[in-house]
């Protein structure tokens, strides 16, 4: 789709990339997945565009934006990061938040901190607050000590965040209300090394999605039965449809 304006603007030190549309309100705010671009939203996002506001953005170090002076960093750091940002960005709130894996656990840290601010989440395929500490109760023994790594230093994910802290802040500003919320969760298992049991693993991710039922008093929980982890690819249908129910019930 054309008519996104593109810009730069400079939060905490470092100039970030955003691409936003206006179209009225509410604005839908899309948050990636760890080390994702905004560009993975580019489908869904050309397709709300036609009926509201939309806004997509990098993190620092990400895509078009410059790299963050200080890392180790955490959820709260990026939360404020974007609370810094969208003042300077002419799209109207409220906004619904959809986050992608790590970024559904910024979506829930910024919802927490700006309950003004929002209208509605939506999660797809989230992660769970130490989920990687319940991927032990199926994983081999010679895969734990690589999996509590890879909770534990920051400098083994993409973006050097601190996930203990991050979980912490999580945990310790846990947001629940009416908003609504959205949850997505994939129905395939993982593909890739084969001494991973990615079913085990897909059953637990399904039980702690669900389990975000508890946030909101108006939830809705789907599976998207033909997706991998990146549903807003495999079946981008379902994340536009639950945007969309959102965007129809807001003001009622």
């Amino acid at each position: 789709m054309s008519g996104y304006t593109e810009v730069r603007h400079t939060c905490q030190g470092r100039k970030l990339f955003c691409k936003y549309s206006q179209k009225g309100t509410p604005t839908v705010l899309f948050i990636a997945g760890l080390g994702d671009s905004c560009e993975s939203w580019n489908v869904v996002q050309d397709r709300i565009a036609r009926f509201t506001s939309t806004l997509s953005y990098d993190r620092a170090g990400i895509g078009r934006s410059e790299a963050p002076a200080l890392v180790p960093r955490t959820c709260h750091d990026l939360a404020q990061e974007l609370s810094e940002l969208l003042p300077r960005i002419p799209v109207e709130p409220p906004f619904i938040v959809v986050g992608h894996s790590f970024g559904g656990l910024v979506a829930r840290l910024f919802a927490s901190c700006y309950p003004a601010w929002v209208s509605g989440i939506v999660l797809v395929d989230a992660a769970a607050e130490y989920k990687e500490l319940a991927y032990e109760k199926v994983l081999p023994e010679k895969l734990i000590a690589g999996n509590r790594a890879y909770l534990e230093n920051p400098l083994l994910n993409q973006e050097r965040i601190d996930k203990l802290r991050s979980y912490k802040e999580i945990a310790d500003h846990s947001w629940h209300g009416d908003t609504p919320l959205s949850i997505i969760t994939r129905g395939l298992p993982d593909q890739g090394d084969e001494e991973w049991p990615h079913r085990e693993i897909l059953q637990i991710e399904q039980r702690l999605q669900a389990d975000f039922q508890r946030l909101s008093t108006s939830t809705r929980h789907r599976i998207a039965e033909r997706s991998g982890h990146d549903i807003h690819q495999d079946e981008p249908d379902i994340v536009v449809e639950e945007i969309m129910i959102m965007l129809e019930g807001w003001g009622k």
